[in-house]
């Protein structure tokens, strides 16, 4: 009877196998939303930008307008597209078929607002997570190896340099644009999504084919013809991969004006993290695996969660639960499917 039930048994889970587990069901949401916001492949084939119907719709992650394969619009462009602009009674927009036809920007700025606000409030940061294409890219950029003392979890002064998006918030994606008209501040001086997604793939196919900007008909320029400003961008690009290697997500936590709204959200968001309390004994376990360096113990919403689920994850009492609602009972063990809400 005794081998019996030793054969019936059904083995439990390390924590550290339903962690890769969860990582590895995140990573395939992010690939599969990356590939279908970015399938395009006309955009990659003849180095042009989309521009029909669906370039109306924002994306709810960090994706370049310009990137040869996008399919919608970055939602910090099309916000700085209207503080851009000095009449808000005029406005252009594409119509079902893909032609400009002018509208009230007025129309296009209740709309942007008001998806950022959707999004935010069903899911707060969650889209830092699970829906962004430039933090896939970090997460993978992370996951190159490099001698231990080059891999450092934080820097010096980190808590206030998380600060640091709302300034860019503030001052690159509202005022500056507010008060000088048709200069798209961050997307233009600061964004390295933008040059990555955007500008590299565009410039490559310009030089390639032999283009000019006036000979693409998109504004598209060579290599041959970058300036200052490119160098400026490909810098910043440049100390942001290589960031991303030693630190996890560095635009994330101190560059990221659209994480930085999404983080508003997190505290009242339908999706929630929660702690049991009665199976909460505070040992640190969740604070040591979150890369973004939230306590969840004491603060479960914290504006700097991206609710990845490692915490939960490796919670060794299984304390912590996740879903959209009231707060439930926890159920998971080492056996249950990983990532399953409490």
């Amino acid at each position: 009877m005794e081998t019996k039930t030793k054969l019936n048994s059904k083995p439990k889970k390390t924590i550290m196998q339903v962690r890769k587990a969860v990582e590895r069901r995140r990573f395939a949401i992010q690939a599969v939303f990356s590939l279908l916001t970015n399938s395009y492949v006309v955009g990659f084939l003849t180095g042009t930008i989309y521009k029909g119907p669906l370039k109306q719709i924002c994306v709810p992650g960090m994706n370049c307008y310009s990137c040869p394969g996008a399919l919608g619009a970055c939602p910090i462009g099309s916000l700085q597209a209207i503080f851009n602009q000095s009449d808000f009674s005029k406005g252009v927009w594409s119509d079902s078929n893909g032609y400009l036809v002018t509208k009230p920007l007025y129309y296009f700025a209740f709309y942007v607002v008001g998806f950022l606000m959707l999004v935010g409030a069903l899911c707060g940061r969650l889209v830092c997570g699970f829906l962004c294409p430039f933090g896939l890219i970090q997460d993978l950029l992370h996951k190159i190896p490099l001698p231990k003392k080059l891999k450092i979890r934080t820097f010096p002064g980190d808590k206030q340099l998380r600060y640091l998006k709302y300034f860019f918030l503030v001052v690159f994606v509202i005022v500056l644009p507010l008060l000088y008209e048709s200069n798209p501040f961050f997307c233009k001086y600061i964004c390295p999504s933008g040059m990555l997604l955007g500008g590299i793939p565009l410039m490559t196919y310009g030089s390639l084919a032999g283009n000019t900007a006036a000979g693409t008909g998109t504004g598209i320029t060579s290599w041959a013809e970058a300036g200052g400003l490119t160098s400026l961008k490909l810098g910043i690009l440049a100390a942001t991969i290589l960031l991303s290697i030693m630190i996890y997500r560095p635009f994330c936590k101190y560059i990221c004006p659209l994480g930085a709204i999404y983080s508003f959200f997190n505290r009242i968001s339908l999706y929630r993290y929660s702690v049991d309390e009665s199976k909460c004994t505070h040992c640190g376990v969740c604070k040591n695996v979150c890369r973004m360096g939230v306590d969840m113990s004491t603060t479960p919403n914290s504006p700097e969660c991206i609710r990845c689920g490692d915490c939960k994850a490796a919670c060794p009492h299984h304390a912590i639960c996740a879903g959209f609602g009231k707060k439930a009972a926890s159920t998971q063990t080492l056996t249950a499917d990983p990532g399953e809400s409490c």
